[in-house]
Order: structure tokens, then sequence, then C-alpha cells
């Protein structure tokens, strides 16, 4: 058997470059890591907004409720939720009933709050005797 080079069992058994590699890298994967679960906030904000619009514009369109009451029901539906500054804004036309809700998605920490605007539009339907 052959002795191996000098030096060579230096570089296999050398743990500084991966201890510098992971304390360089950790921070970058943290940051990486905060972006995607602050977008997921955002996006489920801004899911459950319109899910509470497109329900508060079938109440109106399809089954004859008052855009009061519709709009108390949205509300009402969205109090729960960690969402702040919640406003409802219905419109009635003949053909189409239109709910705008705008509010504010929570962050992960102070200052990553972002306002957030949904629109739904719904058909009027209704049974014509």
């Amino acid at each position: 058997m052959s002795p191996q080079p000098r030096g060579s069992a230096r570089f296999d058994d050398d743990r500084g470059a991966t201890s510098l590699a992971v304390a360089l890298l950790t921070p970058v994967f943290v940051v990486l890591l905060f972006a995607a679960v602050q977008a997921t906030l955002w996006g489920h904000a801004r899911t459950e907004a319109r899910v509470a619009a497109r329900d508060a514009a079938a109440q109106v369109a399809r089954f004859d409720a008052g855009p009061s009451d519709a709009r108390a029901s949205a509300q009402a539906r969205l109090a729960g939720s960690p969402m702040t500054g919640v406003e409802v804004s219905i419109t009635t036309g003949a053909e189409v009933v239109v709910v705008t809700i705008t509010a504010t998605a929570p962050g992960i920490i102070v200052g990553t709050s972002r306002p957030i605007s949904v629109t739904e539009a719904v058909p009027v339907e209704r049974i014509v005797p």
C-alpha cells in the first residue's frame, strides 16, 4: 500500500469550510423563508377577502338581499380574521353586482402589513315568472 500524499488528509478532514458556508448561507435561507411566509399571509388574506366579497355579491345578485345586509354579513365574516380596517363597498346595477373589499393584511413583524383590495362581480340572476 502506498501512503497518501502529504497534505491530502488536511482537505478531507477540513470542517472549517463547511461551517463557514453554513454560517454565511443560514441568514440567506432565513430571509427567503421569512419572505415565503409573509407572501403566504398576504395571499391568505386576499383569499379570505375574495370569498367574503363573492358571497356578498351572490347574496345581493341571486337571493335579493339588501346591500346593507350583505355588507354587514361580509364585515361579520371578516371580523374574525387578522385583517384590519375592513371596508365593504357594494354597487348594484341592473345586470351586475360589484363588491369591493379593502383592508390591511397582517405582517409577521411591525411594518410588513400591506393594504389589499379585491373586487368581485356577479351577474344578476333572478327567476322571471
